[in-house]
């Protein structure tokens, strides 16, 4: 079980653990709260309603009240979570995200003499930054590189030649198979004028998800603040309210904070990285447009199994289709070795640490699922789903394991551990 955090937890970690302990200083254990903070939490008094008078209670009664309120408490929690649900891929991106940059968080914090709302405070808005540069950087390449190559489509459709598309190699196979050339041409200009239409009649609903993008932006931002400031609050009342061990608490939300954190890093990063090297593969090979073809393979890259092979694949056959084999061959070889093999078998692993989190076969399968339950962003959901499954798991198992062997000992029954 990993507990770096016990250690190296922020001053706000015992202010935050007598807060959620219900006792001010000088009250006695167990005695109820008599702090401002704890009144003016939990208001109980009313000048219109009677006086509450308190009598002793069974055990009975005392379990019934508790199982009453636990039930409250999950009707409570399931409306909560119907409510957040449209919004719950930003609240997930700004949680993952305050993970990832929590070491930086620790040592700013330190930097700026504990100004923990500060140090919150300029990380959130670097990553906000970061995010609206590099979002509109993508887009507006990306814009521009397919504007121009509706233009050339446009110009070269105009001299009305196959070869000034396809090159002499293609016109000789569709030569062979018999296909009218002028036939053909007319093809390609009806395909590219109803694109041109979609692309014009799509702006509306262009603008209505950078919309909702930038708005999912806001709430990962927001969220990402508070989850900085906010981490070891949140962890302490986990632990006193889950009805498990605290030990097995720490170790699922330390379980769910470091692969949220690696499957971000890992994401992103392993995008970047498989983007560059295609532009790179590109470039040598020959391909027209090697920009936007490599800002295309890092977004394949997020679809696991087949990834970058649908970007690079395709230019070969290109490049076999204008007579280019040696270009072809090339391209072929740069995307399976150096693509594909050395982002995701070399560079990965170096990026997010070679520890891992279960199985690859299990990874692959929490990606696969969670792309096709939550969309894109399954990326980060199903690995962090499936790892916690994984500790969840483990957890029963070495349980499982404690009780047998004290099951075993002679004149030893089993002791349960007492909840704080």
């Amino acid at each position: 079980m990993r507990d770096d955090d016990s250690t190296s937890a922020t001053p706000a970690v015992p202010i935050a653990r007598a807060a959620l302990s219900g006792t001010a200083a000088g009250s006695s254990m167990g005695a109820p709260p008599t702090s401002e903070s704890n009144r003016s939490s939990l208001k109980m008094t009313d000048l219109e309603l009677p006086r509450i008078h308190l009598a002793p209670a069974t055990k009975e009664i005392e379990h019934t009240r508790r199982k009453s309120l636990q039930v409250l408490l999950l009707v409570a929690f399931v409306a909560v979570a119907w409510l957040v649900s449209p919004i719950w891929v930003g609240i997930a991106l700004g949680t993952t995200m305050a993970f990832t940059v929590q070491p930086s968080y620790r040592r700013l914090s330190r930097r700026l003499q504990d100004r923990r709302h500060v140090a919150a405070a300029l990380l959130t808005l670097l990553a906000g930054i970061f995010c609206l540069v590099g979002g509109g950087l993508a887009l507006y390449v990306v814009s521009a590189e397919i504007f121009d190559i509706a233009g050339v489509l446009q110009r070269r459709l105009q001299h009305g030649s196959l070869e000034e598309l396809f090159g002499h190699s293609a016109v000789g196979v569709l030569d062979q198979l018999h296909i009218d050339r002028g036939g053909m041409i007319g093809h390609i200009r009806d395909a590219v004028s109803a694109a041109e239409s979609r692309a014009t009649n799509s702006v509306g609903a262009i603008l209505e998800a950078g919309t909702d993008a930038s708005f999912g932006l806001v709430i990962a931002l927001l969220t990402m603040y508070y989850v900085l400031l906010e981490w070891p609050t949140i962890a302490l009342r986990l632990e006193r309210t889950l009805p498990l061990d605290p030990r097995h608490t720490r170790a699922l939300m330390l379980e769910f904070r470091d692969v949220g954190r690696t499957a971000l890093i890992g994401t992103l990063a392993t995008a970047i990285v498989q983007g560059v090297l295609a532009w790179i593969g590109f470039s040598l090979s020959g391909v027209p447009e090697p920009l936007t073809w490599a800002f295309v393979t890092a977004l394949a890259s997020f679809v696991p199994l087949i990834g970058t092979s649908v970007v690079w694949g395709p230019m070969a056959i290109y490049l076999v289709s204008r007579g280019e084999v040696a270009q072809a061959c090339l391209e072929l070889a740069w995307g399976v070795f150096i693509v594909m093999m050395l982002a995701d078998y070399v560079i990965r692993p170096r990026i997010v640490g070679s520890g891992g989190h279960g199985h690859p076969l299990l990874m692959l399968l929490s990606l696969l699922g969670g792309i096709e339950v939550f969309g894109l962003a399954g990326l980060i959901v199903g690995p962090i789903v499936m790892a916690l499954f994984l500790a969840v798991l483990r957890i029963y198992e070495r349980e499982s394991a404690r009780l047998e062997r004290l099951r075993t000992l002679p004149g030893t029954a089993p002791v349960m551990t007492p909840r704080p």
